[in-house]
């Protein structure tokens, strides 16, 4: 899963295939497909372990401090994801 987080207004944004801006609209982006992505302006882009994420949700416990999950920050030069 790849999102947008823009360090203007702290929008944090889920890409889909429809382009999305964030509040401040310094930052937008969409999925050209299941797996490419289009980013631009000040967008930093996010990338979200699909398997880690559902398996942190299948292990959701019922109080305490949650189930953890892989996250990263996708670099500058990446092959599934343009920056214009």
């Amino acid at each position: 899963m790849k999102l947008i987080y823009c360090p203007g207004c702290s929008d944090m944004i889920k890409l889909t295939l429809r382009k999305r801006s964030c509040a401040c609209k310094k930052s937008w982006g969409k999925y050209t497909d299941n797996l490419n992505a289009v980013i631009g302006g000040i967008a930093i882009p996010i990338g979200i372990s699909n398997s880690s994420f559902v398996d942190a949700l299948w292990k959701r416990p019922q109080e305490g401090l949650g189930s953890r999950f892989e996250a990263f920050i996708i670099p500058k030069v990446c092959p599934t994801v343009e920056q214009r």
